[in-house]
Order: structure tokens, then sequence, then C-alpha cells
């Protein structure tokens, strides 16, 4: 996948040759031409599509918390958006079934953010109130590059209904509650946990050798699974 902010040609829509145009928010984006579909497909090629619907599924209502987790680390990369980078990184992270075709996420693999921010130590996420998720972390607010007011956001996903909820608080709190739909009763879902930087200008922490910038979060880490009774 390719992308181009300018085009002398003005937007391109459609097939061009071996690729395809489509213009995102602006951005004139190219991928490659799909291929012939049906039979003729190898196994390795039903293996590999298995895997990119199962995650481009799950990307569509983690679409929100990908953004802000991944937006910085697309951006190094130029020609990446946050949701084809959350692609590129979880297409690995699917186990595959020969018999039916079909692909599942790897949930405690699954990468929602990434970046050099410290991240917080989540704790067991409690559900004692009814609709809600309640985790507490620590904030590691004693390390380089972790300020108290930094963002830790915490996510959930629920696989059956195919929806995401999100929460967060800052850094200084220890504490973030995701209030979760009604819709979920009786189904398993999946959280995360990342901390998005409060600095409004970039931040270097020479003797580590690493600068931390406005926008970037910590790499994502799952914290678990639960379901509402």
């Amino acid at each position: 996948m390719s992308k181009t902010s300018k085009n002398i040609l003005g937007d391109q829509r459609g097939k061009i040759g071996k690729v395809v145009g489509r213009v995102v928010e602006g951005e004139q984006m190219y991928s490659a031409a799909p291929g012939l579909r049906g039979s003729s497909a190898s196994p390795k090629q039903k293996e590999h599509r298995a895997r990119f619907s199962t995650i481009i599924r799950m990307s569509k209502p983690l679409k929100g918390a990908i953004k802000i987790g991944m937006k910085e680390s697309a951006s190094k990369r130029h020609l990446l958006s946050p949701s084809n980078l959350f692609v590129n990184h979880n297409l690995q992270h699917t186990t595959y079934d020969t018999a039916t075709g079909s692909a599942t996420p790897i949930y405690s693999e699954i990468i929602l953010a990434e970046g050099e921010v410290p991240y917080a130590s989540f704790g067991t996420p409690s559900l004692d109130v009814p609709q809600q998720v309640t985790v507490t972390f620590t904030g590691n607010n004693d390390w380089p590059g972790a300020f108290e007011d930094d963002k830790i956001y915490a996510v959930a996903y629920c696989p059956d209904i195919n929806q995401s909820a999100l929460a967060f608080t800052e850094r200084s709190t220890g504490t973030v509650t995701i209030q979760l739909p009604s819709n979920w009763t009786g189904k398993t879902f999946h959280l995360w946990g990342f901390a998005l930087t409060s600095v409004t200008e970039k931040y270097e922490l020479e003797s580590y050798g690493i600068a931390i910038i406005p926008g970037e979060c910590s790499s994502s880490v799952y914290i678990g699974s639960g379901m509402i009774g």
C-alpha cells in the first residue's frame, strides 16, 4: 500500500493497471489489484485471505484506539496509515484452521499501540460493578519519559459482536474504568492498555538514546479477558 498527498493527475479511483487507486481522508492511496478469486486460489493464498479478513474485521470497531495508538509510529513509516500498520503487525498473530478455512486472532499477542513512551503496569480486571470493567495500574511515574498527566487508555473488544469500548485516565490516578454495552452480557471480551504521552514538544532522553514526540504512545499490553455475568 502506498499513498501521496498530491497528484498532478488529480484524484485517481479504481483499478489502474495492476494497482487500485482510492482517496482516504484527502490522501491518494494505492494498493495492489486483487488477483483472481475462487477455487483457483492456492492453499497459501486462502490462508492469507482468511488471516487478512479476520484482522480487517477486528480493526474496524477498534479504529479509534488504533488511530491513537499507532498514529505516530505509522507516520514514521510514511507510507502506512495506522490501520494498515495494525494489519501488518497482526496478520501473524492469528491461527489458521485448514479444515474450516477460518482464522482466529491470538488476542494475547494483538498489538494496538507502539512507541517509546513508558508503559503502565496493569492489574487484574475487576467486574464488581454491573456493566463496568475496572483495571488498577501502576503508572511508573518515576520512569524517564513518564509524566503524571500522560493518558492511560484501556480498550475492550468483544469478538462475538465485533464491538469495542474504551476509556482513559491520567497516569497519576492508578485506576481506569470502561463502561461496557449491555449487549455484551454473557459474552467474552478482551482488554488492552497503553499510555499516550502528554508532551507538547519533542522530549529528548539522551542517556537512553530515544526521544518522545507529541502524540507518541507506549506499546500496548494485553491485560486479559472477562465476561459480564
